[in-house]
């Protein structure tokens, strides 16, 4: 091989003694490293092939380095913030964490060892403690470190609004607003921003760990940035009659970022709505999504058998492509050919075909089913199940030798069989084809710096939950600046998995009744959802009051 430092084809050489990655993967991702540059450890991080701890744990043990795998507790100190600037730690990928003695202490992301030494010791002439890191965590602890950005962005955007509503005559032109409000949405690691018009005012809120929360109540004044978004989506601001749709990318505020944009028609002006994705998004493995270890090997099951139809259920914005991908990243340049149709695509698979539906065009997800079967694909990847047509495509692409992957919008594992009959599948197709199903919402995370035990009586739990509890204490949300006053940060799964083996086979082919699922379901072939979720609450993970709000009022038929 060439191309790559010593160090880099060394990593290289060690990746492939170890089975991280075959000889065609690494000459991939060597031929994207020529055209990008960078890191080659990251590349491959970024590509999907090595998982983010596995390869901290790699470069660790390659550079001589101890592993840190988790932030230090009470660390980083302020006085070694002090000392480096966020861009030069972003840059570096380094983040300090104290100092003493004369001896800076960093925890390292994909950064150059010796470059940063060579930093830290002619700009600071301090002497330099390494402790290596997974890539991904270093990144977010320096974007938490420096939170007074966040504070930065929300100043930057009160003071254009400040501008605009003062703007009596309208000369003032509103893409620095509409820039300061995706930093700030940025910033606030909102996934969606609102604008919401009412009689009086226009509503800005934020979509943050799945919850809509209110940012700022503007002047009917500034319903001219709706017109600013629009003409950036490229959509039509003549026609405000219609619901419009869009898209375009915004690289500002150390933000890179593709936003779709899909405006409503309502009695007091457009509404709008703006989904953020970050561009260049790699997917973590299975594992670092949240799923549990001894669970991951059922949904590996999935992604390794030669045909057959698996199914991710929930509702929208559960997290369903996100998993999909995981499963499906370490079977990226394996020598099969891996064909993909969304709506859009969100991530990037090495060396797969990926497509985007095209309704104008006639190129729907049941017609690009029909085309993948004549471009001799091993592992089809279908955005969604939406009509009897797609899900009767999906089903004979199973069952001539294919691996199909695909969502549907259930309530549970056990709705599956049911649904697809409504969409005109037989229970034998369903039965034969179906390897297995999993059944995905995300709940919030408590945050870890504020969370407190909940003294509230152990009879007020939910009776489903009462029996797996028992009398072990849970957590309740606080609130600090760190989460910004909700007592929650960041989100984890919780999950319910079903494998297709012979027992269950016979329930779908019986006709998939509730009441004959007794001696069909065993703890090799399903998890329940009670379960997960009973362990999250136990590990402090989440709390009582986001469980009822995720999955309201429920008994053990709705969620198992």
């Amino acid at each position: 091989m060439t191309g790559l430092s010593a160090p880099e084809l060394a990593l290289g050489q060690a990746l492939l003694r170890q089975g991280w990655l075959n000889r065609s993967q690494l000459l991939y991702a060597q031929r994207r490293h020529e055209v990008s540059g960078g890191s080659f450890a990251g590349q491959l991080v970024r590509l999907g092939l090595v998982g983010d701890r596995d390869m901290g744990d790699v470069v660790a043990e390659a550079r001589g380095l101890v592993y840190q795998h988790t932030l230090p507790p009470g660390q980083p100190s302020a006085d070694a913030l002090s000392l480096c600037r966020r861009e030069i730690c972003q840059s570096l990928s380094f983040l300090p964490l104290r100092v003493e003695a004369g001896q800076l202490t960093v925890w390292l992301g994909e950064g150059n060892p010796e470059k940063v030494a060579d930093w830290v010791r002619r700009r600071l002439g301090l002497q330099l403690l390494l402790l290596q890191g997974p890539f991904s965590a270093v990144i977010q602890a320096v974007d938490k470190a420096y939170a007074p950005m966040r504070d930065s962005a929300r100043d930057a955007f009160d003071r254009e609004r400040r501008r605009l509503e003062q703007d009596s005559q309208g000369s003032l032109g509103t893409e620095p607003m509409m820039q300061a409000m995706i930093t700030l949405a940025g910033r606030e690691r909102a996934t969606d921003i609102h604008i919401i018009p009412d009689a009086q005012s226009l509503l800005l809120a934020f979509r943050i760990d799945g919850v809509l929360s209110p940012v700022a109540a503007m002047p009917r004044v500034l319903a001219r940035l709706v017109s600013a978004i629009k003409v950036a989506g490229g959509m039509d601001i003549a026609d405000n009659l219609r619901p419009q749709d869009g898209r375009f990318s915004f690289d500002g505020g150390g933000l890179t970022l593709d936003i779709r944009v899909s405006t409503a028609v309502t009695p007091h002006g457009e509404s709008v709505v703006m989904r953020l994705l970050s561009k260049g998004n790699f997917i973590s493995g299975l594992e670092d999504l949240g799923f549990y270890s001894e669970h991951v090997p059922l949904l590996h099951r999935f992604f390794t058998q030669p045909y057959g139809l698996a199914l991710m259920t929930g509702p929208t914005g559960s997290g369903k492509t996100t998993t999909l991908y995981a499963g499906l990243k370490p079977h990226g340049m394996s020598g099969k050919s891996i064909l993909t149709v969304e709506d859009p695509v969100e991530y990037d698979l090495p060396s797969a075909c990926q497509t985007q539906v095209n309704r104008r065009a006639g190129y729907t997800f049941d017609s690009a089913i029909r085309h993948f079967l004549r471009h001799d694909p091993d592992i089809m990847l279908i955005g969604e199940i939406r009509d009897g047509e797609t899900a009767e495509a999906a089903i004979r692409a199973s069952e001539t030798g294919h691996l199909v992957l695909s969502t549907l919008h259930v309530n549970n594992v056990f709705s599956v069989p049911a649904r697809l009959q409504s969409l005109g599948v037989s229970s034998l197709s369903i039965s034969e084809s179906l390897i297995g199903v999993v059944t995905q919402r995300l709940i919030r995370r408590l945050c870890l710096q504020c969370r407190q035990i909940d003294d509230s009586p152990i009879s007020q739990r939910p009776p489903s939950l009462q029996s797996r509890l028992g009398n072990s204490p849970v957590y309740r949300a606080v609130g600090c600046s760190h989460c910004r006053e909700t007592g929650y940060f960041g989100r984890l799964p919780a999950y319910e998995i079903l494998l297709i083996d012979s027992g269950v086979s016979q329930w779908i082919a019986a006709g998939a009744g509730r009441h004959a699922l007794k001696g069909v379901l065993t703890p090799g072939n399903h998890v329940g959802m009670l379960d997960v979720c009973a362990r999250r609450l136990i590990e402090g993970e989440t709390s009582l009051e986001e469980f009822q709000r995720v999955f309201g009022i429920f008994d053990e038929m709705t969620v198992t």
